[in-house]
């Protein structure tokens, strides 16, 4: 981030003793304890819904939450009319996905999250004063059919090249099997009722975390005893919890080469508090089963410079087929 979002500080009534860098954000030691400031690329009316939804964590599930200026808004903006966020800083170590403990802990608290979000339809009308902004509801059918153009645009391409690296007949070689899995997975999502998807998410008064990582979970103790952090909640969604979980799987489960058994702990941590409704529990089996990870090979190499292919696509490609089969057998025993 660049150094002169620091000015934005002053608009806050704290006092600033030291800043220092951290991932995409500066650190901000103040009288009134740690913040962070970030830049918020995000639609400013959602942060008046966030900050009530942030508001229903209790000790034993701490978020950052957002930080008011001295006018009483929840963002600020530089000369440039670049937008921040501050927020309290969560203290803890990073969830490890080499963990299985850790990665456990994630989906129990990640079912807690969506049990305190819910906003039933008769929340208050202090909550409905900050609900006004109406966030649209993500359907995930929408996005497969937008990868499956792409990835067909990117195989017409590559049947035209006349000479071709080792990295592109290798993905030509494999392309019909996988992109006749996302055409299938495409139709049956599209087969899912829209209108039913968006009012079960309308009705249930369902929100997710949109970007819930390893990462983005934190381990800490407190006066209190220990508790989970969940940190980057701006990305939140008026969607399922499906979405989230699906994420939170499908990473940690490419990176343990789909091991059953973590995959049945991740399931029962996540159904132990909340069990997937079936519209819920549809919506992930489609998104597990549709080939995203070879789409994002794809899109990643149809986005490069093409005069040089980085090793690191075929290292990526080479994994992904080595996983496919053991993929195959966890989603035809779990979903």
């Amino acid at each position: 981030m660049n150094d002169k979002a620091i000015s934005v500080l002053d608009q806050y009534d704290m006092t600033v003793n030291r800043t220092f860098k951290g991932r995409g954000t500066i650190i901000c030691d103040t009288d009134k304890g740690m913040r962070v400031l970030k830049e918020y690329k995000g639609r400013t009316q959602k942060l008046e819904l966030l900050a009530q939804l942030q508001g229903r964590l209790g000790d034993s599930l701490r978020t950052d939450t957002l930080i008011r200026n001295k006018t009483g808004e929840l963002y600020v903006k530089d000369l440039d009319n670049s937008v921040y966020i501050l927020e309290e800083q969560v203290e803890g170590r990073e969830c490890s996905y080499k963990s299985e403990d850790d990665i456990v802990k994630a989906c129990s608290a990640m079912a807690k999250l969506h049990l305190k979000f819910m906003t039933p339809l008769s929340y208050s009308a202090q909550e409905a004063d900050h609900t006004q902004y109406d966030i649209p509801v993500y359907f995930y059918a929408d996005d497969m059919e937008k990868h499956t153009m792409e990835c067909k645009h990117v195989r017409n391409y590559l049947k035209k090249l006349g000479s071709k690296t080792d990295f592109e007949r290798m993905l030509l070689k494999e392309y019909d099997y996988f992109l006749d899995k996302a055409v299938y997975v495409t139709q049956q999502a599209k087969e899912e009722s829209r209108a039913e998807y968006e009012a079960y998410v309308h009705s249930n008064g369902l929100y997710c975390h949109g970007d819930y990582q390893y990462h983005n979970v934190l381990f800490g103790k407190g006066s209190n005893g220990s508790y989970t952090g969940i940190i980057n909640m701006e990305h939140f969604a008026h969607d399922i919890g499906a979405r989230d979980f699906y994420l939170l799987f499908r990473k940690i489960s490419e990176k343990s080469d789909w091991s059953f058994d973590l995959a049945e702990s991740m399931l029962d941590a996540y159904q132990n508090r909340r069990t997937f409704p079936p519209i819920e529990w549809r919506s992930l089996c489609l998104r597990l089963h549709y080939p995203e990870k070879f789409w994002k090979i794809v899109n990643f190499y149809y986005n490069s410079r093409k005069s040089w292919v980085s090793n690191r696509n075929s290292e990526k490609f080479a994994s992904l087929l080595r996983q496919e089969k053991q993929k195959e057998k966890l989603l035809n025993k779990f979903f």
